[in-house]
């Protein structure tokens, strides 16, 4: 597998998927599949270096060997400039980049909980396991129904699970709560036979919520943690996780994706 390569990327498709998201493709000259969901890649959006730094994306599909697709939200001038970029237009890319999810045993029951704007590493891991047969159940929270992820990725989750559930803290779509609320009541209703097993991306303050309730529930739990950036390959050390064990771990070299018993989360970082 091609790991920490640069590549001069080109855009096939990019337009908007609705509340707000991006749906860019990208073309690259030779085979970047990722060994699992949960990767990422740098892009580079001018080459006038304004903005300096390239920007982390989440790796939502892998549509070919040659070609990937990233969803993304306008946040910054980086996602901004990105956003009026037009097809055939090219990028510096630099990936596929970190650690992915990994898959569970057979007989396991994953269980996606995604918050935010969190949801393309889950998106492509629900892919993954529809591929593989698991049965899943997906538990998907926003601050409404305007910030769900976009219409076909809630459809991806809902192909080949047991079932996907949605809350919205205004009760515009779904319960009227937060995503942890959903989580915390699946597994309290989970058969003693089961075998669960928990993925999550999302905002920090979620993935700690997550974290405690496996724990309590005595469930493994890996989660995508969504740290700040600058160069991806580990030399800055600006996106550092602290760890109970003592010492830090790079998100972007060790992560994103970490075994959340592992994580410090009353550390600053985490």
């Amino acid at each position: 597998m091609p790991s920490n390569r640069l590549f001069t990327a080109r855009i096939v498709t990019h337009s908007t998927v609705g509340r707000g998201y991006y749906r860019l493709v990208l073309k690259i000259p030779s085979a970047i599949t990722p060994s699992l969901p949960g990767q990422f890649v740098m892009l580079r959006v001018t080459d006038n270096f304004d903005p300096l730094l390239a920007r982390p994306f989440g790796i939502s599909s892998v549509l070919t060997k040659t070609t990937i697709e990233l969803l993304y939200r306008v946040a910054g001038r980086g996602t901004f400039l990105l956003s009026r970029m037009k097809p055939g237009h090219s990028l510096e890319m630099l990936g596929p980049l970190g650690n992915g999810f990994p898959l569970p045993e057979k007989g396991m029951d994953p269980v996606l909980v995604t918050g935010g704007s969190g949801f393309p590493p889950l998106h492509f891991l629900a892919r993954t396991l529809r591929k593989l047969r698991y049965h899943t159940v997906a538990c998907v929270g926003a601050r409404g129904r305007k910030d769900l992820p976009p219409d076909h990725v809630l459809r991806s989750f809902t192909v080949n699970t047991a079932a996907v559930h949605i809350a919205t803290e205004d009760g515009s779509t779904g319960k009227k709560g937060v995503v942890t609320d959903l989580l915390s009541h699946q597994l309290a209703g989970i058969k003693s036979t089961a075998r669960p097993m928990i993925f999550a991306c999302g905002p920090v303050a979620m993935l700690e919520a997550v974290s405690r309730i496996a724990e309590d529930h005595s469930v493994p739990c890996y989660v995508s943690v969504e740290e700040r950036m600058a160069c991806g390959v580990g030399a800055c050390m600006g996106c550092s996780v602290g760890m109970k064990t003592g010492g830090y771990r790079r998100a972007c070299k060790e992560g994103p994706v970490f075994d959340a018993r592992e994580i410090a989360w009353s550390s600053p970082s985490g």
